[in-house]
């Protein structure tokens, strides 16, 4: 008995010994796709890591593998780390240099790869990194943005790359970027883009933003209501935007004037901001007929149509009154 409880005390311990040192794969969202990073003899196995001197070429592998029941054509694809709306560091926009005080792009280092992998097979793909002729300020947060061709919206996986010289942490400086407007699901949305303009990566971003359209209204308590949101982002990756959603849901943007106001705490770092910006009629026209189920507020046409019939009135009795005077 003793020693069936010592063999099968040794197999489990094997068996947990095999699993950890088991490269560890990327995170990958497409189905039946692996993708790990071949990183070698280091301890950091989800990420590259580039800590050197400018004006280098180094080399990267990425394994990818097909365990899925159809042959894919997957593109792998260089881009900067940017920040979502809930938080978290994605590498799925196409970032380029200048942006949000990035001084060097990871697309401008290496290039985009096509790769097709069939049912069962695994293929390695090796990337040159030609790394910026200037000094690398703190850190570059690259990464590679894997997808299928025939079908973008049914997942990626991501591999994120490091590049540093002194691999020193350094913390962020939020700003206020701009107002932007997009249609997420057939919605209106108003955008107010913050912006990290630091090489650093933050963590626990509190912000607290309002934004009100100002209106004639607003001297009867029948203009638009303050919109405000509360939101904590858990990361936000260096020199990316920070997005603050306000969903419109049913209600069409209006064209007129915007009041912004808010602030941003990161551990004991405050910023303030307060500005205003205009959305065009035109702006919102494009908007707005992209989307769907929207309620327009008729409340300016009655007071309008009741102001109009309320002087006609007063008119009529106005020429009644005038002409008992003749």
């Amino acid at each position: 008995m003793n020693k069936k409880i010592l063999y099968v005390m040794s197999m489990l311990f094997f068996a947990f010994v095999g699993f950890i040192m088991i490269p560890q794969t990327a995170k990958a969202d497409i189905d039946g796709v692996t993708v790990t990073p071949l990183i070698g003899d280091s301890d950091i196995t989800d990420r590259f890591q580039i800590i050197g001197n400018s004006k280098t070429t180094r080399t990267l592998k990425i394994s990818i593998a097909n365990f899925g029941v159809r042959n894919l054509t997957l593109k792998v694809v260089p881009t900067n780390a940017t920040t979502s709306m809930d938080g978290k560091i994605v590498y799925t926009d196409k970032v380029k240099a200048g942006q949000y005080g990035l001084k060097y792009a990871f697309a401008d280092m290496t290039k985009a790869q096509t790769v097709k992998i069939n049912v069962g097979k695994t293929k390695d793909l090796s990337f040159k990194i030609k790394l910026p002729e200037g000094k690398i300020n703190h850190l570059i947060l690259g990464g590679f943005n894997i997808y299928d061709v025939s079908n973008f919206a049914k997942g990626n996986a991501d591999v994120p790359v490091w590049i540093t010289d002194d691999n020193k942490s350094v913390g962020g400086i939020v700003t206020l970027h701009n107002l932007s407007l997009d249609v997420i699901s057939k919605k209106p949305h108003i955008i107010i883009n913050l912006q990290n303009k630091e090489p650093g990566i933050m963590k626990n971003v509190i912000v607290h933003m309002t934004v009100k359209r100002k209106s004639w209204l607003d001297r009867f308590n029948l203009g638009d209501k303050v919109m405000t949101a509360d939101l904590t982002y858990p990361k936000v990756a260096p020199n990316s935007r920070i997005p603050v959603d306000f969903d419109q849901n049913t209600t069409p943007i209006k064209a007129g004037t915007y009041t912004v106001k808010g602030a941003a705490r990161s551990g004991k770092a405050t910023w303030t901001f307060h500005k205003t910006y205009t959305i065009t009629q035109d702006q919102a026209n494009n908007i707005n007929k992209r989307c769907k189920g929207l309620i327009y507020n008729k409340t300016t046409t009655y007071i309008l149509i009741v102001c109009v019939l309320v002087s006609i009135i007063f008119l009529i009795f106005w020429a009644i009154w005038y002409s008992g005077r003749s």
